[in-house]
């Protein structure tokens, strides 16, 4: 199913609330919160037209109708302390779900071809925050786009509170320098065709700007040939502990 921001909704993955049922009766409380939420859900037109209670209402539902105009309010900017306030409270929604539920919806949108840098900043602090530790998400996330994959380098560089039998096993398929060569140089080389420089080689970045062929760092975004910014979390890092972490659980 696709929500009406293009955000994909695995059903088998994610619980829904349910109405309790006795005898053919529904919890009116459930049936009052759900009207509620639709209400909201159809006047949404972005965090600054919300109050501070709608916000708090929306947090502690855990419905998953939400799930989509979070995903939006993800992508909304604003500098005063009013939004910043609203903003961050709503993305303690995932706070009050249960944890399979939280790690079905975060995950699902990294692995989405929607997904934007702001989406991505956001849900990897709150796996982070919360500590959404899910090696079989990860190894999907490996699997996906540049920023997936970035995704997934976040998630390996946190440690777990505990590590099963499965987590360590996983962990040793990429000892060495395995996770290292998933992320190849990302550029392409082409022949500039400029009017003073027509036959020289360059290569040209994701951002769409041509570099000599020597550059290192792309001269308009800055980042190198991988597709990684100098303040990113680099793959080698995460592997060098994996390594550690590795050699540790063996001494054990």
């Amino acid at each position: 199913m696709i929500t009406a921001i293009g955000t994909p909704v695995l059903l088998n993955e994610i619980k829904h609330i349910q109405a309790e049922a006795v005898g053919g009766d529904i919890d009116g409380s459930v049936i009052k919160n759900k009207v509620k939420a639709s209400l909201i859900i159809e006047r949404y037109t972005g965090i600054y037209t919300m109050d501070n209670t709608t916000a708090e209402f929306i947090v502690t539902s855990r419905l998953t109708e939400f799930v989509p105009i979070l995903f939006k309010a993800m992508n909304e900017t604003g500098e005063d302390q009013e939004f910043k306030y609203r903003q961050s409270t709503l993305f303690r929604y995932f706070d009050f779900l249960d944890k399979d539920q939280a790690i079905a919806i975060l995950y699902g949108q990294l692995l989405s071809d929607d997904l934007t840098l702001a989406q991505f900043k956001i849900i990897s602090k709150a796996i982070s925050s919360s500590n959404l530790i899910d090696y079989d998400q990860v190894e999907k996330l490996l699997a996906g786009s540049l920023l997936a994959k970035k995704a997934a380098l976040k998630v390996l560089s946190l440690d777990k509170d505990w590590y099963s039998a499965q987590d360590i096993a996983y962990l040793q398929t990429w000892k060495g320098e395995g996770l290292v060569q998933l992320f190849p140089e990302v550029v392409t080389v082409k022949e500039s065709k400029g009017m003073f420089s027509s036959g020289k080689e360059v290569w040209e970045c994701l951002c769409g700007y041509s570099n000599k062929l020597d550059a290192t760092v792309c001269s308009s975004c800055t980042k190198d040939k991988r597709g990684f910014g100098s303040e990113e979390l680099k793959p080698e890092a995460v592997q060098k502990l994996i390594n550690r972490r590795l050699d540790v659980i063996e001494g054990i």
